[in-house]
Order: structure tokens, then sequence, then C-alpha cells
């Protein structure tokens, strides 16, 4: 492939980066007052710990205020600050720490950054690594960022909270990243960069550990896309200077894994291969069989993501020899074999499907009772970028050279892609808006949705449609009759609904199933001082808070009700 010809600047092109910042932003327009959802209740929204920044350092040194719920323990220490300061630009501009806005904005701060990122990723590689003839690196640079900024798949990232921390991990990651590939381009180290991209990595880590991926990206473009390193004669030689620039790296990694297992202590080993969650792989076997499955679907997702869902229906498979997984893997080995063989060739596009399967790694070992989520392909999502863009240079180059009508057709296909992903994504934007347009959206491909029957059925509680919720829970403890959270909100539907009795059986039950929930005693309690038996609410509370001394409504109810009770 012959060198450019078309001259260009050091400086990135303002009006590519500022089109990106404009569209990006009239795309996600509509997404800032959505609502609350799921886990953003417990992690955020009900946990008393982000709400003081003096707690700041608590967040690097205790993994419970993560969550209102003590036994849903992380280590992301940064993920949690940027929550204790949403909440305090709540506080300042409305008196209402809990003001979604801010929060919404934080994540689309950063998924602008991360989107601006791959602009100056693409733009470099192709000014500097692989220019195509006649080609202005500013194009696919452009084309590439927007493809990122407005993919559909990535509005769970963006939009849903809780999913801050793939979007921040991605964007540490990126950032890191690029710092990386302009330190090593020419003969001598910049050592500022180097010290600036392990520092990004380090705050990666902290805001999700998928972050830990980046020294086998960074290696991937050593070997396929660093022509530096490619001329040095001898592989000792390689080898050295490969060893010494993953070093930094290698070290933060290991520096934190060692304090997230001092802090959580946890084994990840042990958690690798002991058994899942109820609803996950039941063994390691069972994991990386779904997974390869899982993966196609990733892919068939990305290129065409038109049945987006929170919450798929997607089965575990128990064993390599289900005929899907066999299908699954061969095409995998075919994609993967394929990639390789093209590596000297079409470097960027090797470079790009082994980015796409290393970053979803970590999310694929894990036996999560969640099989698969779209936030998960945030992170991969560069090296589909990168493939597409690529492919798509190309054919820029060669049709404008050679044939005038197939080169309008091609434009006008890139320009419509575009297009049509930010349309779907502006619009898949309003199934957040509020709980019951998110998990109304779920149960239209998958009516056997636990998690979308039991945030329905509280949903209508709340708005006192109290025989629609009764239909939700009902059905939520058909599918699953062992889950302790639904025979309390069961509970106190029945209770509103005038069944005092029916709901007092709900709480037994729910007790005997999780005797050591905060959340059970605590409902008792609340039903035992309302239902004027004083002595049996105290004991509850007292149970509740014992279980977790964080329990603040636990708490304050305790307080009241002992002053309520003392002579």
């Amino acid at each position: 492939m012959k060198h450019g010809s078309v001259k260009t600047s050091d400086h990135y092109p303002f009006m590519a980066v500022l089109a990106i910042v404009i569209i990006v932003s009239a795309v996600y327009s509509n997404s800032f007052t959505g609502s609350w959802h799921y886990d953003d209740f417990h992690h955020i929204k009900q946990n008393n710990s982000i709400r003081k920044l003096s707690n700041l350092p608590l967040f690097f040194h205790d993994p419970s205020t993560f969550s209102r719920n003590t036994q849903a323990r992380m280590y992301r220490p940064l993920l949690m600050t940027t929550y204790a300061i949403n909440y305090q630009m709540g506080l300042w501009s409305s008196r209402n720490g809990d003001n979604v806005v801010w929060y919404h904005a934080t994540n689309f701060l950063f998924h602008v950054i991360s989107t601006f990122t791959i602009f100056i990723i693409i733009w470099f590689f192709f000014r500097r690594k692989i220019p195509v003839d006649g080609l202005d690196p500013s194009f696919p640079a452009l084309f590439g960022a927007l493809l990122f900024g407005l993919h559909t798949i990535n509005t769970e990232t963006v939009v849903y909270i809780s999913s801050r921390s793939s979007g921040m991990a991605a964007m540490f990651v990126l950032l890191a990243f690029y710092l990386y590939i302009k330190a090593v381009d020419g003969e001598k180290i910049g050592i500022i960069p180097i010290i600036g991209s392990t520092f990004l990595y380090a705050c990666g880590m902290m805001s999700k550990e998928i972050a830990i991926t980046l020294p086998a990206l960074l290696l991937y473009y050593e070997l396929l896309l660093n022509h530096d390193l490619a001329r040095m004669s001898s592989l000792a030689a390689r080898v050295k200077l490969l060893l010494l620039r993953q070093a930094p790296f290698l070290v933060t990694a290991g520096a934190f894994m060692l304090i997230r297992q001092l802090v959580l202590r946890d084994n990840l080993i042990g958690i690798i291969t002991s058994r899942g969650g109820t609803a996950a792989a039941p063994n390691l076997s069972s994991q990386f069989a779904t997974q390869s499955r899982v993966w196609i679907y990733y892919i068939r997702e990305w290129l065409w993501p038109t049945s987006l869902s929170i919450d798929k229906s997607f089965t575990v498979s128990r064993h390599f020899s289900d005929p899907r997984v066999i299908i699954s893997v061969v095409i995998l080995v075919v994609i993967l074999a394929a990639v390789l063989a093209i590596r000297k060739k079409h470097p960027l596009v090797t470079f790009g499907a082994l980015w796409f399967f290393t970053a979803l790694l970590p999310t694929s070992i894990f036996r999560l009772n969640v099989v698969m989520n779209d936030h998960r392909l945030y992170l991969p999502g560069l090296g589909a970028t990168l493939i597409f863009t690529y492919i798509a240079a190309r054919l820029f180059a060669r049709f404008r050279s050679d044939n005038r009508a197939a080169f309008k057709v091609f434009v006008t296909v890139c320009v419509a892609t575009l297009v049509f992903m930010g349309i779907a994504t502006f619009k898949r934007n309003t199934v957040f808006a509020t709980e019951e347009t998110l998990w109304q959206d779920v149960l239209k491909d998958n009516p056997d949705s636990l998690r979308a029957n039991q945030a329905l059925g509280y949903f209508y509680w709340q708005d006192w449609r109290l025989w629609e919720s009764y239909k939700f829970f009902k059905k939520a403890l058909a599918l699953d009759p062992a889950k302790p959270e639904t025979h309390i909100n069961m509970a106190a539907v029945l209770k509103d609904l005038g069944k005092t009795q029916a709901a007092l059986e709900e709480l037994k039950t729910a007790k005997r199933l999780a005797p050591d929930d905060p959340d059970v005693h605590f409902n008792l309690a609340r039903f035992y001082r309302l239902s004027g038996n004083n002595a049996a609410a105290l004991a509850e509370y007292r149970r509740a808070l014992q279980l977790n001394p964080r329990h603040s409504l636990a708490a304050l109810e305790l307080r009241k009700l002992s002053r309520s009770v003392t002579p």
C-alpha cells in the first residue's frame, strides 16, 4: 500500500471534533431525565455512603460502601467517588442529591470523552501506521468516532446510570492506550506519556475490573501495528523492549489485584472455579460453553442492534456437546483463524478482532446470574469499530478513484448507517424514561423475565395500582418462589389490599428463605409496628441492624419506636 499523498496536519481537525460533540449531544439530548432503574436503587439512590464527601477515603478500603446492601461488596473506589460528587452537585443545584440529571450528564460526559479518544486513536492509526493512498485520516477518524458514539448498543452504558462502571473503565483504557501508542511512536520512548498511561490504567481498574485487559491490548498493538518494533533485527532485543514497556502496566495490575484481594478478602481463582449463582452456569465448563454462544450473539447484536433488552432470555448451556455450542465454537475458530491469516496484509482488522474478544474475557469468565448484558460490549466496541472503519476507508479510497457512481452509493450507505444508528439510539433512550417503560420493553421479548415482573410489580405498588402490582408479583412468585424479595413485596401489596394475615405469611416465608437478610427483618419489624406488636417490632429492628449496621431506615425507625414505648 502506498503512503498517502494527502498532506495532513499534526493538529486534530477542529470542525470534525465539533461535529462529534454536536451530533452525539443531539442524539442523547432526550436521555438526561431518565429514571432510576434496578441496581440504581441499592447501589446509588438508597446508598448512604455516597451522601458525604468525607466518605471518599472509605471507598478505597471499605467495599461495603458499594451498596446499601452490605453483602454486595465491590472494589470500585473511583466509581463511587463520582457518585458522591454527583450527589453533592444535586444538593448544590437543586437541594436534591438524587437529581438524576447530574448522574446522566456524567455518564454522557464519559461517553463523549471516549468517542473523542476513539477519534484521535483512529486519526493516529491512519496518519502514522496504515495510511491509505489519497485519504485524509480525518475522514475515517470522524466516521469511526460517530459509529461508536451513535451506536445503539452503547445506549445502556450511557443511559443506565449503574452501567457507568463500564463506560468509565473503558474511557480510562482508551485514554491510556492512546498515550501509550504516542509514547512508543519513535526512536525514544516518552516517559511522561508512559507514566500518564499507567496512571490512567490504574484509574480504569479502580472503576471496573474489565480494564485489566489493557496490557494484552498494548501487546497486540506492538506486534501488529508498531512498525518501529518490527524493524529491530534481533528477536532478543524485541522481547527485552516489550518486557520493559509492559513492566509498568504488569506491576500496576499486580498491585491492584493484591490491594483488591486484601480489601475484599476474596480469592479470584476460588470465585472462578466455585459454583455460580442460581441463574448462572453451574460450573466453569458450562460457563465457557454458554459464553461461546453469547459471543456469537454479541457479534450479531453489534452488527444489527435491533433486539436490545436489559434482560434477555438466554438459556445456559450445560456442556460442550450442545449443538448450539458446537456451531458457535466452530464459527469463533473460523473468525479467529481468518483474522490471524490476514494479519500481515490487514493488521488493523486482526488487531480489532483481538481487541474485541480480549475485552470480552473478564465478563465472560465469571459466572454471573445475568448471562449477558449490552453494556459489556462498550469496551470491545472499539475493536469492531476499527474493523468497519478500516473496511470503509479502503472502499472509500477505491471507489473515489475507480467508480464515481459506486462512490456516491457507498458514501450514501455510510451516512445512512450513521443516521440509522442515531435515530435508533434516540428512540432507545425513551425506553429508559421510567421503570414502567423499561420493563414493559423487556416483557415484549421476554414475558417470563423475573426481573421485569418484580420491577413492574414494585412500580405499580408505588403508584398505588395495587391489583396490577399483585398480578406481576404473583407471576414473579410463579417463576421463582424462592426469592425472599418477591415475598416481601407481595406482603406489602396484600397488606394494602387489606389481606393482613396473608401478608404476614408472605413475610414469614421470606424469613424462612433468608433468615440472615436484614431487609426481611426490617419489613417484618414494620409490619409488627403497624400492627401494634411493638415488642416483636423492636426485636426485628435490632436483628436487621445487627445484620446491617448501615441500615439507616431501620436505625431511624428503631429510635422512634424506642422513644414511643419508653415510659
